[in-house]
């Protein structure tokens, strides 16, 4: 009998918003990875949940991938976690998860608190529809090209960058799409979190010289066309 593959969603701040449906999963495992060993240790010690911990991350997902692919043939049942958040969002897994899908191997996902839904909510924008574009390029240069692919986007965009990067992005927001609406959810659900709200430049001013270094989601509000509205007054006249 083939094991289980269970992507378990842990909170990305809050230990309180990690359900019961995923501490019940870690338990029930055989064995857990996790991103980094330190991060992962830390939320099952203070679970009380005492399992064999291995690492999945960037560094060694080939080997992992292969370690973890034949304990699910054993049998047996892996769970894999990330830092925070949900797995593979943004993190290794996808390897290991398009070798069960292909080996018809059962995969259960534990949702949980989500970063990039709850900074969707929280703007107030119009999320009927939205782009998610993810990391933006370190490179200055190419990251405002890549903002200049949505800048007149009709829905809303949703954009990540690392931790000590947030004031060179909001300047760069602020050059390629003026006074556009923007909301940023910082630290979100942690005891440092903060929200700003308003154009790149009323950000800024309000962060002022403060050194923020910390977990971001930015979301642009859509471009909005302009309507130009004719008077019925001036209607008249331009048919005279």
């Amino acid at each position: 009998m083939l094991g289980t593959l269970n992507l378990v969603s842990t909170p990305i701040g809050d230990y309180s918003d990690m359900s019961l449906r995923a501490l019940r999963t870690l338990e029930e495992s055989d064995k857990i990875y996790c991103e980094e060993f330190k991060e992962g240790s830390k939320l099952l010690r203070f679970f009380e949940i005492k399992k064999e911990v291995s690492e999945l991350n960037e560094h060694n997902e080939a080997r992992a991938t292969d370690e973890i692919f034949n304990e699910l043939l054993q049998g047996k049942n892996i769970s894999v976690i990330s830092d925070c958040g949900t797995p593979l969002f943004s993190d290794p897994g996808k390897i290991i998860l398009s070798k069960c899908i292909e080996a018809g191997i059962k995969v259960e996902f534990m949702s949980g608190a989500n970063s990039l839904l709850s900074a969707i909510v929280l703007s107030g924008f119009d999320i009927s529809r939205f782009f998610y574009y993810g990391f933006l390029s370190p490179k200055a240069e190419i990251r405002r090209k890549q903002m200049k692919e949505f800048n007149l986007s009709d829905r809303v965009t949703v954009i990540l960058d690392a931790p000590y990067r947030l004031k060179a992005v909001l300047n760069d927001i602020r050059d390629i799409f003026g006074e556009r609406k923007v909301f940023v959810a910082f630290n979100i659900t942690q005891d440092s979190e903060k929200k700003f709200r308003g154009t790149a430049s009323e950000i800024l001013q309000e962060i002022g010289e403060d050194n923020l270094k910390g977990e971001f989601v930015i979301v642009i509000d859509k471009h909005y066309e302009k309507k130009i509205v004719i008077s019925e007054k001036n209607d008249h006249n331009d048919s005279l």
